[in-house]
């Protein structure tokens, strides 16, 4: 994963040693403000970043800041809950959603998964015969009709006749012509009621297809997406063709949908699951020196530990101690409600079933046990 995200943020690691060619220990707040607006992070979102910073920022610091843009980044769904697993792609001409969908369908049929597409972008007959070409080049079944036709009865065949053959995914693509979006909003909406009279729930996965190389103007496309249907997740394509990678901050903090995967090549395996921790990660690499990571005991002590400027180490520790999404969930808060540099002392028993947060007045902020933050429970 981590070599993908490299890759795919090749030209934005370029602009940002650009910017600062010299790793540091800490950053300034005018050279991060640079070297993020460099990247194509909106100006709002760095304001935004900047005003909860201190003057010097260190690694920790801007890791825990930027990785909490991502903190919804949650599945709601296990496809494994439904069959066959419907998912509907919307997106505008030519950011890559037919190719999209034939890397998707291409990853589930490697996983062992029988695909069916959906050809229900009949405006364009170049779009049904593209589709055809990919379906017949991967050896996937596919539902079309003719030009012009309508596209929520595509659909609703897609579904059906995957359910009779047994199918595990339907993958169906749509128009994507936004100049008439009146239009086109009350086709995507009739295709979800369509799906839904086909299969209970159906589509189970409604996700938009941003071009990458559009940076921060894909805001405004998926802006438009979500007036016409509710949008469950995105799909960033092109990663690796555009400098412009920090737009990926402010699409998830100004859609407040997750990303499940970016496109950095051409090939199916360059279709990867967005990683939002690789992702901060690979951008702060070009940016700091290694920090001196000083670990912190197990349990059965009373730790003084600043939430906000925890480290990679000591997060490890605590996710030792607790389910890794009960820590992200017990982080997630402070990390969103915290006061710049305040130190909290984080208290945890001997069996290491509960935590007490304490502020530096000796106040008890909030206690949780174990059971409650272990999400495999």
């Amino acid at each position: 994963m981590f070599g993908f995200i490299k890759k795919g943020l090749k030209k934005t690691l370029e602009a940002i040693q650009t910017t600062t060619p010299v790793k540091r220990e800490k950053i300034s707040r005018d050279d991060l403000e640079d070297l993020l607006l460099e990247a194509d992070v909106s100006y709002e979102l760095v304001e935004k970043i900047i005003d909860s910073l201190p003057e010097k920022i260190k690694r920790i610091q801007l890791y825990n800041t930027l990785i909490s843009l991502f903190m919804y980044n949650i599945e709601k769904i296990n496809p494994k809950d439904e069959k066959p697993f419907v998912e509907l792609i919307v997106g505008v001409n030519g950011a890559g959603k037919t190719t999209t969908i034939a890397k998707l369908a291409q990853q589930y049929k490697n996983d062992g998964k029988r695909v069916l597409l959906g050809a229900s972008d009949t405006f364009r007959a170049a779009a049904i015969e593209q589709l055809k070409t990919w379906a017949e080049k991967i050896d996937v079944p596919i539902v079309y009709t003719k030009q012009g036709h309508d596209p929520s009865a595509v659909a609703y065949d897609a579904i059906s006749s995957a359910k009779a053959k047994g199918l595990d995914r339907v993958i169906i693509d749509t128009a994507g012509r936004l100049h008439t979006q009146t239009n086109l909003g009350e086709e995507l909406k009739k295709i979800v009621r369509v799906c839904g009279k086909a299969m209970d729930g159906a589509p189970h996965r409604k996700i938009l297809i941003l071009d990458g190389t559009q940076g921060n103007s894909a805001i405004n496309q998926a802006k438009a997406f979500k007036k016409m249907i509710d949008i469950d997740g995105i799909i960033i394509t092109k990663l690796d063709g555009t400098a412009k990678g920090g737009a990926l901050f402010s699409i998830a903090e100004e859609l407040k949908l997750p990303i499940y995967y970016v496109g950095v090549g051409e090939k199916a395996e360059d279709l990867t699951p967005f990683d939002p921790k690789e992702f901060v990660n690979t951008i702060l690499d070009a940016i700091f020196t290694e920090e001196d990571e000083n670990s912190i005991p197990s349990s059965g002590k009373t730790h003084n530990v600043d939430l906000y400027n925890l480290t990679d180490a000591q997060r490890i520790k605590f996710e030792e101690l607790l389910d890794k999404d009960g820590f992200d969930l017990l982080s997630k808060h402070f990390v969103s409600e915290r006061k710049s540099s305040q130190t909290y002392r984080i208290n945890i028993n001997e069996n290491s079933d509960c935590f007490e947060i304490i502020d530096k007045d000796g106040q008890v902020l909030k206690s949780y046990k174990a059971e409650e933050l272990d999400t495999n429970g």
